[in-house]
C-alpha cells in the first residue's frame, strides 16, 4: 500500500534485469496498463538510441552497487510504451530480499521542470541579446550625439531625447511581451506633444522587435526636424502621416508617407546630420526611401517588404 500510494514511480528490478514490481504511478507515467511491465527487461524503458549501451552501464553498477542518483551532470530520458521520450530523474537503491539481489528504481517525471528551465535559458539568451543590441545602439547614439559642433549642453539634450525615444519603444515592446510594437503607438508616442497637429492614418501594423527601435529613432528624427525647422516650428504647421500595405506588389510592401504643410519655406540642408544618417541606415537595412525638400513642406516616403517590417494586425480590406 505504501509503495502504491507514493508520489514517485517505483520499479523493482531483479538480478536478471527484469521488472519484478512496478507501482501504478510508474505504469501510468510510462503508458502501460496494470501489470504489463512485470517481466519486461528494464532495457525496454530506455530510449532506443541508448539501448545498446545500457547493459554495460548495468554491469558497471553491479560491480559496486550502492544507493545513488543516476545521470548526475547529464539529462536522462525514459521511453514510454508508445515510443515517446520524456525527462526523468532516477535514484537507485540495491536491496537483498530472501538472498536475492534487487535494485529499486525511483522515477520522477521532470518534463515540466525541464520545459521551464529551457524557457528560462531561452529568455536569458534573448535578454542577453537585447542588452548587447541596446548597448550597441546606445553607443552609436552617444557617439553621434556628443560629436560635432554642438555645445556639451546641447549634445547632452540631444542624447537624452534619443534615449527617451528608445525607452518608449522598449516600453511598447514590453507591453507586447517583446513580439514587437504597434506602429500607430510608436507614432503617437513620438508626436504626442503635437497630437492636434499630426494626423495618423493607416491600418494596424505590428513592427518587428528588431525593427521597432529603428522605427522609433527614425520617427523621432523626423519629428525633431519638424519641430526645429519644419511644419511644427510654425503655429499653423501640420503633418499628415499615412501608411498602407501594397498587396499587389511582390513581395507585399509596406509604404509610409510623411507630409509636412504650413511651415516655413523648406530648403535642402547644407550638410548631412545624424538624423539623416539614422533614416538612411534604417532604410538601407530594410528597404528604400525618398526625402523631398519641397518648398511647401518636407515629404518623406519609405517602402519596404512587409516581412522585414512586421505584420498586419487588422486589415479591413481582407
Amino acid at each position: 500500500m505504501i509503495l502504491e500510494s507514493g508520489p514517485s514511480g517505483l520499479i523493482l528490478v531483479d538480478g536478471g534485469a527484469r521488472i519484478a514490481f512496478a507501482n501504478e504511478h510508474a505504469e501510468e507515467m510510462l503508458g502501460f496498463e496494470r501489470g504489463e511491465l512485470l517481466g519486461l527487461p528494464i532495457d525496454a524503458l530506455v530510449p532506443n538510441r541508448f539501448r545498446d549501451n545500457h547493459p554495460e552501464m548495468r554491469r558497471i553498477f553491479d560491480l559496486a552497487p550502492r544507493e545513488r542518483p543516476m545521470g548526475v551532470g547529464r539529462d536522462l530520458l525514459a521511453q514510454r510504451k508508445d515510443g515517446t521520450e520524456f525527462s526523468v530523474e532516477i535514484a537507485l537503491k540495491p536491496m537483498v530480499v530472501d538472498g536475492q539481489t534487487y535494485v529499486l528504481a525511483v522515477l520522477v517525471d521532470i518534463s515540466e521542470r525541464k520545459r521551464t528551465e529551457d524557457r528560462q535559458r531561452l529568455l536569458i539568451g534573448e535578454l542577453n541579446h537585447r542588452i548587447q543590441n541596446l548597448f550597441a545602439v546606445i553607443q552609436s547614439v552617444a557617439l553621434s550625439s556628443l560629436s560635432g559642433e554642438r555645445s556639451l549642453r546641447e549634445a547632452r539634450d540631444v542624447f537624452v531625447d534619443r534615449l527617451q525615444s528608445l525607452g518608449r519603444a522598449y516600453t511598447l515592446m514590453t507591453e507586447q511581451e517583446w513580439r514587437g510594437a504597434p506602429l500607430r503607438q510608436i507614432l503617437a508616442s513620438e508626436t504626442s506633444a503635437f497630437a492636434d497637429r499630426v494626423t495618423l492614418d493607416g491600418i494596424d501594423v505590428m513592427v518587428k522587435q528588431n525593427a521597432a527601435q529603428s522605427f522609433a529613432l527614425l520617427l523621432h528624427e523626423l519629428t525633431t526636424n519638424a519641430v526645429k525647422y519644419g511644419a511644427l516650428s510654425a503655429p499653423e504647421g501640420s503633418i499628415a502621416v499615412s501608411w498602407k500595405v501594397e498587396r499587389d506588389l511582390r513581395p507585399t510592401a509596406f509604404v509610409l508617407s510623411w507630409q509636412e504643410d504650413g511651415g516655413p519655406r523648406v530648403a535642402p540642408p547644407t550638410r548631412s546630420g545624424y538624423g539623416r544618417k539614422i533614416i538612411e541606415d534604417t532604410m538601407r537595412r530594410i528597404g528604400k526611401h525618398q526625402i523631398e525638400y519641397a518648398p511647401d513642406g518636407l515629404k518623406y516616403r519609405m517602402e519596404a517588404p512587409l516581412d522585414k517590417v512586421g505584420w498586419v494586425i487588422d486589415d479591413p480590406s481582407l
